[in-house]
């Protein structure tokens, strides 16, 4: 065998390193397969016990497809349908919407007033389009649910909640 013919060995040692590599990506794909075949369908599950509130958020307003709700723990499902970014944010309060304590400067609602205790907050912006899921437990009492963007709050996104 001339040596034009002949396998080098360097060629030789890299062959079991190939195999090897080709073997996990092999099994890893099997793996995958076999995960998304066997987990359930129908998307996310709500925890057992827990109701769905939808909340619609839009330039300039709030829908919730519910005002008065029994006291439990709830997934809160936001989804900004406007063009501009929007938040959620939830206090519970004996003073009704129109009435909580409101910073002019900054044109959003005191977040740091006494009379409002925070019951929910989506943490940031939803962006157009987004939707999150928002957990929390809520007591008997009064709630106000709102978007503290500045300026959103005083253009009317914001909601009246009973929870009995």
């Amino acid at each position: 065998m001339n040596s034009a013919t002949r396998p080098r060995s360097s060629d030789l040692s890299v062959a079991p390193t190939v195999i090897t590599v080709m073997s996990l990506l092999l099994a890893c794909a099997v793996a995958a397969i076999v995960s998304l075949e066997t987990r359930p369908s129908g998307g996310l599950t709500i925890p057992g016990g827990s109701h769905v509130v939808h909340v619609d958020e839009h330039d300039f307003g709030i829908h919730t497809s519910q005002v008065t709700l029994p006291a439990g723990n709830y997934v809160f499902v936001d989804t900004n349908h406007g063009p501009s970014p929007h938040e959620l944010v939830m206090w519970k309060t004996a003073l009704p919407a129109d009435h909580i304590p409101f910073e002019a400067a900054a044109h959003k609602v005191n977040e740091d007033s006494p009379v409002l205790e925070s019951a929910l907050d989506s943490g940031s912006s939803l962006e157009p389009g987004e939707t999150r899921l928002l957990t929390t437990t809520l007591a008997r009492g009064h709630y106000v649910l709102v978007c503290n963007l500045p300026g959103h709050f005083m253009a009317g996104m914001h909601v009246d909640i009973t929870v009995t």
